[in-house]
């Protein structure tokens, strides 16, 4: 008799459970899917599988509420048709009749945890790739809609006047990169073609860019027939901590190189330091005189190549200006004029000599492969046998070539080995403030990162055993209050499910925003479900006595 009443009873909850989780779920899965199809434009028959995809990330909210208000409303039902005093009338305790509760609750735990360590990361890496196979269409749709890509790039504006599905291109085409203060470049181009790179780990698009003019912010402009641009496809949900399983929290705890937005400032870091070294390495080459052959005579230059032409500077310091993060001035030991000679290919004397007022060295930071510029102001320039000299406000020479080591030094450059201790490898020069700005906040994002990964950590595993106290509680809230009423039902469960529920969130973003000491943010996360399991124990010894 006792394992017909444990039935009964289990298939009353998992009926309510069941259909609560459902109706929550899908309720909840639309308005989580509700940005991503606004901002995207989605099409609309993907809708349905997207919903599909997200369900299991909204169920790891759900399966607590459903849990609870299924033993609330059946624990209720049965007390108010005195079901219980029945069973306790005829030698069947009260600890038998919540065993069916207790194991609803540890199943919906297990799942609660299975779903948020193990499978909500395979569901999202689903609707990643649904989003990657209409990326192109969804593109063409936000052009054809809105003029613009608006936010789908983080970094990134595309504007364009006209698109061309059938032959993958976008006509009147700007695009434009951002970063906190205003714009790093802007690139103007007739058209665009564009083209799908599918790749292991993420999928490309290759912006093929047709009669280009280019402008950075220090208004240098530089125009082509022709620039390939390569962008990552817009990420929804996959690349946020919330998503990833247990053995990535773990490689990422491991190696913060692994996730995207370290990989990016790692990636920035790496380029200006790629800057800095550059100039360092300008500087030392400047700091010990040589023998010039075509002068007869020990010079302090130095050497550039631009393509198989070489450029040879004579001064006394390569200088980071400070105001400029990507420029550095060459400066003479008197303070005159520098001296450029240009070398054609393979010759052993200068074709024309520049003496300029000021001389600047920058690196582009350019959707292409860094390199140098050399830009030459009120300069003056003549053949080597000729008398006339030609003067002009300014000229450059682009193009320039970054040794190789330089490079290579650059990409060595590590979390552990140099960024987390806060060792800056540049010799002879103090690094700029920019460079200690990147690295600072560096730092801070690991910081973070490893506080959020703690955080996460600590969340699911509360929303698992949150299941087993919350169910416990409802159902002895049902036998309290007497009710098997719905609502009364959903009134009664509603404050402890949202104590647990505003503890654990508040408790994980207090922890996420205090990564010098997440202590406290852990602390406050269990405190709901301790109070509620602290209560649990004083209503059942109430329960008890009876």
């Amino acid at each position: 008799m006792l394992f017909t009443i444990h039935r009964y009873i289990f298939r009353d909850l998992l009926k309510v459970f069941l259909l609560t989780s459902l109706v929550l779920g899908l309720v909840m899965g639309l308005g989580v899917m509700l940005r991503p199809l606004r901002q995207f434009s989605i099409d609309p028959l993907r809708v349905p599988e997207l919903v599909f995809c997200t369900l299991p990330v909204t169920m790891t909210m759900v399966l607590p509420i459903a849990a609870l208000l299924a033993a609330t409303l059946i624990y209720g039902r049965l007390a108010v048709d005195n079901e219980i005093n029945a069973c306790r009338s005829s030698g069947i305790g009260l600890y038998s009749l919540i065993y069916p509760a207790f194991v609803l609750a540890l199943l919906v735990g297990l799942a609660t945890l299975l779903l948020s360590f193990h499978v909500i990361p395979r569901f999202v890496a689903r609707s990643e790739r649904i989003i990657k196979s209409d990326a192109e269409a969804i593109i063409y749709r936000n052009i054809e809609k809105k003029g613009n890509l608006g936010e789908m790039f983080r970094d990134i504006q595309i504007h364009a006047d006209q698109a061309d599905p059938q032959n993958h291109r976008l006509m009147g085409v700007v695009v434009m990169r951002l970063n906190l203060t205003g714009f790093d470049w802007v690139v103007t181009a007739r058209q665009v073609k564009l083209e799908m790179l599918e790749q292991a780990e993420t999928s490309k698009i290759r912006l093929l860019l047709d009669d280009v003019m280019m402008m950075d912010a220090e208004n240098n402009t530089w125009s082509g027939k022709r620039l390939p641009f390569t962008m990552d496809v817009p990420r929804l949900l996959r690349d946020d901590i919330k998503f990833k399983n247990l053995d990535q929290l773990k490689a990422i705890q491991n190696d913060m190189g692994l996730f995207y937005l370290v990989r990016e400032k790692l990636e920035e870091l790496r380029y200006q330091y790629l800057i800095e070294h550059f100039f360092e390495r300008c500087d030392e080459q400047l700091a010990q005189p040589r023998w010039c052959d075509w002068k007869r005579k020990e010079c302090h230059f130095i050497n550039l190549f631009k393509g198989q032409n070489g450029l040879r500077i004579y001064a006394r310091q390569c200088r980071l200006k400070p105001s400029k993060k990507t420029t550095a001035e060459f400066v003479t030991e008197g303070g005159g004029p520098v001296e450029v000679a240009f070398f054609r290919e393979g010759g052993n004397r200068p074709e024309k000599i520049y003496r300029a007022e000021s001389t600047r060295l920058r690196v582009a930071q350019s959707p292409a492969t860094p390199a140098g510029r050399l830009v030459l102001e009120k300069v003056r320039w003549s053949y080597l046998n000729e008398a006339d000299a030609v003067h002009l406000e300014e000229y450059d020479f682009g193009g320039i070539g970054i040794e190789p080591e330089v490079i290579r030094d650059a990409d060595r450059l590590t979390l552990e080995k140099e960024v987390l201790p806060g060792r800056i490898p540049l010799e002879r020069a103090a690094p700029s403030l920019t460079l200690q700005g990147l690295y600072t906040d560096l730092q801070a994002v690991c910081r973070m990162l490893s506080a959020e990964i703690q955080a996460e950590k600590h969340s699911r595993l509360a929303f698992g055993v949150s299941c087993v106290v919350l169910v416990l509680m409802g159902a002895a809230l049902g036998i309290l209050f007497r009710s098997g009423h719905l609502l009364t039902a959903f009134g009664v469960s509603f404050v402890p499910a949202a104590l647990c529920l505003i503890t654990i969130f508040t408790g994980k973003h207090i922890a996420e925003q205090n990564p010098d000491n997440i202590l406290g943010g852990v602390v406050f996360l269990w405190s709901g479900i301790l109070l509620v399991g602290a209560a649990n124990v004083i209503i059942y010894k109430r329960l008890f006595k009876r």
